[in-house]
């Protein structure tokens, strides 16, 4: 299994390489801030199971959550709370919700394709962001 650090950190390397600098700029800036994001609250989305799995056995003591779980729970709701709220928070306009929603996309499509989420999981996401790509 790769955890959401090693998934972000591959993504972001395999991005820069085919992206130009401006456009790799903003993707960076999205996942560095969605990380932010995650950080302060992602305990808040996880189930209970969950939440005792992060916390229990030596091999998980002072992990973050980035190193404990996967890009597969990344949820539809978190994803939401970022858009909506955090990114306008940091005071983002629509413009970057719309770019924030964009490399989210990405990077679930890359997730999919690595073989990192599964196909309902990507499905889910992908109906929530796609609403915001239409808006903004």
């Amino acid at each position: 299994m790769i955890t959401i650090n090693e998934a972000f950190r591959t993504f972001l390397s395999e991005q820069e390489a085919c992206l130009k600098p401006d456009a790799f700029l903003d993707c960076e800036d999205v996942i560095l801030l969605y990380e932010e994001f995650l950080e302060l609250s992602a305990e808040d989305y996880l189930s209970e199971e969950d939440r005792a799995l992060h916390t229990t056995g030596p091999e998980r003591e002072n992990k973050s959550y980035f190193d404990v779980f996967g890009p597969e729970d990344l949820s539809p709701i978190g994803i939401k709370d970022f858009l909506d709220d955090y990114v306008v928070e940091v005071g983002g306009g629509k413009k970057f919700i719309g770019t924030a929603a964009k490399v989210l996309q990405s990077f679930f499509e890359w997730s999919r394709e690595k073989g990192y989420i599964e196909e309902k999981a990507f499905e889910a996401n992908s109906e929530v962001l796609a609403k915001y790509r239409k808006r903004y």
